[in-house]
């Protein structure tokens, strides 16, 4: 009959599984039915009534009649608690008995030890370790395991019972899964296998058996006898099922998740055509031909019209080498026909794990036409940039025509001039602003022509300053020697000296001998020629008039005088001369303005508001730390926070602000000094790591959880996919969004004039003019960090307003008030708030719509473009600045253009077809 043939069908198939694990059930079931036959056996009490035993089954199974040879009959109560209802199958490693739990009245699986297996050490280790490994596995698409328990010297375990059937079981009934179904079933099955990853264990056994479909059609990964922790799977130990295993695992070598992926590849070539990837007659025929380099027919060749995604997936999990297949079930599920497992993880109210994120379906890149076009606007509106800048920095309104080299020459000059003839040990230089001068001149000045005066370079609105010491510079507060430190009174000898971009001297001190020498005879010392430091000041002494002296020196000085005039370019302006000298050489030589303050009779914060302001941030930022700091244990401790993630970007800020710290540092020539340099760099170094990664472990899983698109490309450029599409995409976005916030600035600045509002200068980070040594801890320290900073925060800020306000739009609008009220309240002109509300929309634009990276990147050539100098002059000195900052901008630009293109080409037609 019809009915006879299928179960011989079966029959067969199932004795060509040849399992390692499983007993060989009916082999055993006909030698019973034979002894029965004979009368050398009878039934047992309580024993089903005779015939075939049915094939084992998994404990989702249904099972209403007993099996032969069932250690516990329907009623038996074990530990008191549960009470069993029936067999559910037998394997290798255990019995599985569906049972009531009395005391939570559910219904639950409890798996066995077989009683040969008691007595064996090494079976009820392996059975411990079942539980110990699969507890750590809680998800929709996983078997919960509970506990385990011992009832009359057996140990078994209780899980969750699962109403429904084997996958294998439905295979052999209706052949293949419909395509739409199968799908389904693949995403689930790699949304399980994934939670089993994650958990760090390697199933090691998957396989069709091994697979519930419940009565909802939903998929279950069960059995986890022979699965280990990832870390403990060294290989040498032949387990499982040779026609599931991967090539790896039947050469007894170590494994690894992807092992688990291959014996996915050949579940979902059953899945979807209902046939095994490999056939043989026996188990030899089977090993020789896994161990070939034979390769599986087509799942086309089966199954006509099937998708050709489907197909690719499949060949990708079954590839000989593991570092070929996919790194992650996810990326299988990513790859699978319309696969979404980020959306299927928010849609059943899960936090998304940061690999999932990554894995979420890439949108295969930027149309030629669109890259082609956000490429060209980086550009141009780089060129813009570089053609504004004269209009708009501050160094293009003075005259900075001596490089960092000379002027450290002309002062080198000055201090011989003033009676200092000594070589030195040690030098530094560098450049201030004068910011009283900038604050003097916008309070003083609301013409449209206020900054005329600064072309001359005197008064100076940029200072140059120099030091030298006969012993080395060690600096006490950081790596690098400043102006002001160390302190300038340390060595006899030291000498300090200001002068303005044209080499013009400002200031100079120097420091007398500790130890007085006697006076000569007569005991009276001549006055130095004051005239000689004058014309270093660029001042004719016979227009300064004598005036009292006001101003002391630093060090000790035992004449002392001055003069009152005005600056030779600038007559409106006044301006006195205070000079000291001991024992006719010069020890302080000062220009005074009428801006000038007598910094060291200042109180300190004379403001209350300035007062105020410094405690609310204080305050602020210790709240923070002490916010994160909780939110990342919380997360910690409930596995929550992307910890590599985290740790790669702690280790990447690290490296990067030491490199920069230590190319950047004062270095001497003293071993002291070198581990005073090098403590240094290692602090700051670890407080911004350690910083971002505090904020990090405490903010991503909430924007990840709520707002996951906004750090998939972030994800997975921390998961080294750098030639990912989405990548490119949002780098040159970020790169575009960083130009335009300078430009949007600037064309406030420029257009402002023409309605009457007096223009202001955009300076520069100073130190960007000394080249390498003054860029490196810029470019690779703080500019990378802060980027991080802002992007995270910002991203995070978003996630915030969207919980408050209830609603994404109702959050950007938030920011956006946000942004403007604070520019309101900091005193932006109505005209200048236009574009700064412009500018601010477009932020949020991208921040919501990109995300994390864009913003990140953005922020990083925010600061390119801010605080270098930017010139149209090739011959300028700082030229090579300008070249290298637009290198570095056009870099980004061009590799987020040529990775978003997904390795489409724009000579072959795509820019015209598009």
């Amino acid at each position: 009959t019809p009915l006879r043939r299928e179960v011989e069908e079966m029959l067969r198939f199932d004795a060509r599984a040849e399992d390692f694990i499983e007993t060989p059930v009916f082999g055993v079931a006909a030698a019973l039915i034979g002894a029965r036959a004979e009368g050398a056996a009878a039934p047992g009490p309580g024993a089903a009534a005779s015939g075939p035993q049915p094939r084992p089954r998994s404990q989702g199974s249904h099972s209403s009649a007993s099996i032969d040879g069932s250690r516990f009959v329907p009623g038996d109560v074990l530990a008191g608690r549960y009470r069993i209802a029936g067999l559910l199958g037998r394997g290798g490693m255990g019995e599985v008995y569906r049972a009531d739990d009395l005391k939570l009245k559910q219904q639950v699986a409890l798996k066995f030890l077989p009683e040969a297996l008691s007595a064996d050490g090494a079976a009820l280790a392996r059975f411990y370790q079942e539980v110990s490994v699969a507890r750590q596995i809680s998800h929709r698409h996983v078997c919960r395991v509970y506990d385990i328990g011992e009832a009359e010297g057996s140990h078994f375990i209780s899980m969750e019972y699962v109403r429904g059937e084997e996958l294998s079981s439905l295979l052999k009934r209706i052949g293949r899964l419909p395509e739409d179904k199968a799908v389904e079933t693949a995403r689930q099955l790699c949304a399980g296998l994934s939670a089993v990853h994650e958990a760090g264990v390697l199933h090691r056994d998957l396989k069709p058996a091994n697979v519930m479909l419940d009565e909802r059609g939903d998929v279950r990964i069960t059995d986890f006898g022979i699965a280990a922790l990832a870390d403990e799977a060294r290989g040498g130990e032949l387990a499982g099922t040779p026609a599931y295993m991967s090539p790896e695992q039947l050469a007894g070598k170590s494994l690894t998740p992807r092992s688990d992926l291959y014996s996915l590849g050949l579940v979902l070539y059953e899945i979807f055509t209902g046939k095994r990837a490999f056939e043989a007659a026996s188990l030899a025929e089977l090993l020789r031909l896994r161990q070939s380099d034979t390769q599986p027919s087509s799942p086309s060749s089966h199954v006509k019209d099937l998708d050709p995604l489907v197909e690719r997936v499949i060949f990708r999990c079954l590839e000989r080498d593991p570092e070929r297949r996919p790194s992650t079930a996810l990326q299988v599920a990513a790859s699978l026909p319309g696969g979404d497992p980020l959306a299927a993880a928010l849609a059943a109210g899960e936090t998304p794990s940061p690999e999932m994120v990554a894995a979420a379906p890439k949108e295969g890149g930027l149309r030629p036409a669109v890259a082609a076009s956000l490429l060209a606007g980086a550009l141009a509106s780089l060129a813009l940039i570089i053609l504004l800048s004269g209009r708009i920095l501050v160094i293009h309104q003075m005259p900075l025509g001596k490089p960092p080299e000379v002027l450290a020459e002309r002062a080198r000059a000055v201090v011989r001039a003033a009676g200092q003839t000594e070589a030195p040990a040690d030098t530094a230089y560098g450049f201030d602003y004068d910011l009283e001068h900038y604050r003097h001149v916008t309070e003083r000045d609301k013409s449209m022509t206020r900054w005329e005066g600064m072309r001359a370079g005197q008064p100076a609105s940029m200072q140059f300053w120099y030091r030298q010491s006969p012993q080395p510079l060690e600096p006490s507060a950081g790596a690098e020697v400043t102006s002001t430190d160390p302190e300038r009174q340390l060595y006899t000898g030291m000498a300090d000296v200001r002068l303005d971009t044209e080499g013009r001297l400002i200031e100079l001190q120097v420091v007398p001998p500790e130890l007085e020498e006697p006076a000569g005879a007569g005991g009276e010392v001549a006055a130095p020629d004051w005239s000689r430091l004058f014309a270093e000041a660029g001042l004719d002494p016979s227009k300064f008039t004598p005036a009292e002296p006001r101003w002391t020196p630093h060090s000790f000085a035992d004449r002392r005088a001055a003069w009152e005039g005005v600056f030779p370019l600038q007559p409106e302006t006044p301006l006195r001369v205070e000079a000291s000298s001991y024992r006719g050489r010069a020890v302080a030589f000062k220009l005074v303005t009428p801006w000038s303050k007598p910094y060291r009779m200042q109180p300190y914060l004379t403001e209350p508001g300035l007062q105020r302001l410094l405690m609310f941030l204080f305050a602020l930022f210790v709240t923070m730390l002490l916010v994160a700091a909780w939110l990342a244990r919380r997360n910690f401790r409930m596995g929550r926070g992307d910890r590599r993630g985290a740790s790669k970007l702690a280790l990447f800020v690290f490296a990067a602000n030491l490199a920069g710290g230590l190319v950047g540092a004062s270095h001497v020539p003293t071993f002291l000094g070198e581990i005073a340099v090098l403590y240094s760099a290692l602090k700051s170094s670890l407080f911004f790591a350690a910083l971002l990664w505090l904020l990090y472990i405490a903010l991503e899983p909430y924007v990840r959880r709520r707002s996951p698109h906004r750090l998939i490309s972030w994800t997975r450029l921390l998961a080294g996919d750098w030639r990912d599409p989405l990548v490119g995409r949002d780098v040159m976005v970020g790169v575009l969004l960083g130009i335009w916030m300078n430009l949007f600035g600037w064309f406030a600045e420029i257009t402002a004039r023409w309605v009457g509002i007096p223009p202001d200068l955009r300076g520069i980070q100073p130190d960007t003019l000394l080249g390498v040594g003054g860029i490196a801890p810029f470019f690779l320290g703080m500019q990378p960090a802060v980027a991080l900073l802002h992007g995270l925060g910002f991203t995070f800020l978003l996630f915030l307003l969207s919980r408050l306000l209830r609603g994404e739009r109702r959050a950007a609008f938030g920011a956006w008030a946000l942004f403007v009220t604070a520019m309101t309240l900091g005193g932006s002109h109505p005209y200048v708030l236009l574009f700064s509300g412009t500018l601010a929309a477009c932020y949020i634009f991208v921040a919501s719509r990109f995300g994390l990276l864009a913003i990140a990147v953005a922020q990083f050539v925010f600061f390119m473009v801010e605080f270098y100098p930017w010139t149209t002059d090739p011959s300028a000195w700082y030229a090579g600045v300008t070249l290298f900052a637009a290198s570095v901008i056009t870099a980004l630009a061009v590799y987020g253009f040529r990775v978003s293109l997904a390795g489409r080409s724009l000579l072959r037609g795509g820019l015209l077809e598009d």
